[in-house]
């Protein structure tokens, strides 16, 4: 099985992906993690408008708005502490994990210790609460997984991976661990190497998304000028 999926361009191809694979007659339980960035709002709404309102469970270290509170559960979720995380799965009855907390490249770079923290010993307490409890887990990666030594054009899934940022060094981590967890224990694990991601919904939380300016614009119908 392939476990890396050519990212489809839209925020709701992992709700799409998710629906596809899901069999059984209950509707199953979502835990999304980080789900107050750009792409776990609207996630959280195409699932909970496919499974139903209480499908879905949101978890952040923010404070969410009223309206976030308003769509369905929300809970405060710290990844670094593997007993609130495994508490949250076992008394809402997770079945799937969206795991989206995580540092970007931007901020990422300015703090390196918490970037491998998060990145890394977070993922890792998800991917074992996952095995645990047989749970489905996607966990996006990035394309800053390459380096400037990888293949520039028609770029394979499976290449030589050298990035030069701590958030493409903990990506290619988790990549190597979410696969090593599916051979050695059968988890489900999927990964999808996504591009610069802009949300019609919510701003970029760190990551370096060149075109941020002009996705800002559009909608006020001001001249669009991109370096």
């Amino acid at each position: 099985m392939n476990l890396f999926l050519r990212p489809v361009f839209g925020p709701l191809h992992v709700a799409q992906h998710f629906r596809l694979i899901h069999t059984d007659l209950k509707p199953p339980k979502t835990l999304i993690t980080g789900g107050l960035g750009q792409l776990g709002t609207a996630v959280a709404a195409r699932l909970r408008g496919k499974y139903g309102r209480e499908s879905v469970v949101l978890t952040d270290v923010r404070k969410p708005s009223d309206e976030i509170r308003s769509e369905g559960p929300y809970a405060h979720l710290n990844v670094l502490n593997y007993d609130e995380v495994e508490e949250i799965v076992v008394n809402e009855g997770i079945d799937w994990i969206v795991h989206y907390a995580a540092l970007l490249s931007a901020v990422a770079e300015m703090n390196v210790p918490l970037a491998m923290a998060v990145n890394m010993k977070g993922f890792e307490n998800v991917l074992e609460i996952a095995r645990i409890h047989n749970l489905r887990l996607f966990c996006p990666s990035t394309i800053g997984a390459f380096g400037p030594t990888s293949p520039r054009h028609e770029t394979p899934d499976i290449t030589i991976q050298r990035p030069r940022t701590i958030y493409g060094v903990t990506k290619v981590y988790g990549e190597l661990l979410g696969e090593y967890y599916h051979h050695r224990y059968g988890t489900d694990f999927r990964c999808a190497r996504y591009p610069g991601v802009i949300s019609a919904l919510t701003l970029p939380g760190g990551g370096t998304t060149g075109l941020l300016e002009c996705s800002r614009d559009v909608p006020k119908a001001l001249p669009i000028i991109c370096s």
